[in-house]
């Protein structure tokens, strides 16, 4: 699980020099204050820091925030090949730091345009929820990612998004790294009113246009293409078309007859219906077992098995170990379940069990089962939405696209 940001935690890790030549840099007034900490000191830092100016104080967490996204191995592995690729050999200097949060502080203080980058593509990268598709069959074909092609991009997902009232300005930034290309869109959103504090304490309402990401990375090599786009299908697929006209100069690949893929994520909530159907013979429907991970760190899940006496025990498993105020339940997927079914065959009175597993993207052991029981299970996966099958899907579907929980790894795409 990716760790819970807090201010005292991340100054920790922090060698106090390199602390101060940032604060430095971002022109934060320290005072005799700072100049009498010493080294390891956590508690006499973190007063210093409640004690700096508000508005700097949230200048400077903000960018600490960033700097904790990018502590990992990975992350620092990211910082080192993306300045790399602008030109700068840094692998030898973040070497010498202990600890991955002072290197990515080394890496934002000395080398700002690949931290960003590097920030953007360890996001693209990871897990990031049910709004992610992938859509797979391309032939190889290269990106157009030339200014004229970038602009009249831009200019098509600007004109979508008007339609909504939004998309007013719409910038694209674009990289080409390990084989992918990336683009994120960052288009205007609806006006918001933000309230807060000004520098004298004064509350103040000021409206605000934020932006929002669209996110597109294109693998050539294993063709395909993942897109993190929030909406229904038809406005994703829509978008995804967009992409493919302009950037691909292609349509959408056709669906693969006979592929079948399992959504699993909408399971992460209580409420999600697993209705049964006593007249149809469908008389008892629990989850048994669930696994969880964190969106930014799949490797890392946890599993979840309940009590068989206790209904939708999962759930009461999930909300005490994963308390909804420290793990929003967007910041949560699911990639294998467990599922048992109590079944009235046909011309019988006794209830039946019917247990299976089911993991993402596309593995079920139902085939192994009896064909009336892998047809009572295959009939509750559909009903519940769960198994999606394109020649079962309606046009509001779109073509060739699935929900996954993240770019797949280009090398398991192949």
């Amino acid at each position: 699980m990716a760790r819970t940001y807090s201010p005292k935690s991340v100054l920790r890790q922090l060698p106090l020099a390199l602390l101060r030549a940032f604060l430095a840099q971002q022109h934060v007034p320290t005072g005799t204050e700072w100049d009498a900490l010493a080294e390891n000191d956590t508690n006499a830092l973190h007063l210093a820091w409640v004690n700096l100016p508000p508005a700097d104080r949230a200048r400077v967490e903000h960018m600490l925030r960033q700097v904790h996204e990018l502590a990992s191995e990975v992350g620092a592995q990211l910082l080192v090949r993306e300045a790399d690729a602008r030109g700068h050999d840094i692998a030898a200097c973040v070497g010498e730091l202990e600890g991955h949060h002072a290197r990515a502080l080394w890496v934002l203080l000395n080398h700002p345009l690949a931290f960003h980058t590097a920030r953007q593509l360890l996001a693209a990268q990871s897990p990031v929820g049910r709004f992610w598709n992938l859509t797979t069959d391309f032939d190889g074909r290269p990106a157009c990612t030339d200014p004229a092609s970038l602009q009249a991009f831009k200019s098509a997902v600007a004109l979508l998004y008007r339609e909504q009232g939004r998309g007013h300005r719409c910038t694209v930034e674009h990289y080409e790294r390990d084989e992918c290309v990336y683009l994120f869109a960052y288009v205007d959103d609806y006006v918001e009113t933000h309230t807060s504090h000004d520098d004298r304490g004064t509350l103040r309402r000021t409206p605000l246009r934020p932006t929002f990401e669209v996110v597109f990375v294109y693998t050539r090599t294993a063709g395909t293409l993942d897109m993190y786009a929030k909406g229904d299908r038809r406005w994703r697929a829509t978008l995804r078309d967009t992409f493919c006209e302009h950037i691909l100069g292609c349509a959408v690949p056709a669906v693969e007859q006979g592929r079948r893929n399992y959504e699993l994520n909408g399971l992460i909530d209580r409420t999600f219906p697993l209705s049964v159907d006593p007249p149809g013979g469908i008389m008892f429907a629990d989850i048994k077992r669930m696994r969880v991970f964190h969106f930014r760190n799949s490797a890392r899940r946890v599993t979840l098995e309940a009590d068989p006496k206790r209904h939708r025990d999962v759930y009461d498993m999930l909300d005490e170990h994963f308390p909804v105020e420290r793990f929003p339940r967007d910041q949560l997927c699911v990639n294998q379940v467990t599922f048992t079914i109590r079944y009235v065959a046909d011309g019988e009175d006794r209830e039946r069990p019917l247990t299976f597993d089911v993991s993402f993207p596309d593995a079920c052991n139902l085939k192994s089962l009896s064909p009336d029981q892998r047809a009572v299970g295959e009939r509750c996966l559909r009903e519940w939405g769960i198994l999606c099958e394109p020649g079962d899907r309606d046009d509001t579907e779109g073509d060739g696209e699935r929900d996954t929980g993240g770019p797949v790894d280009p090398s398991r795409a192949a």
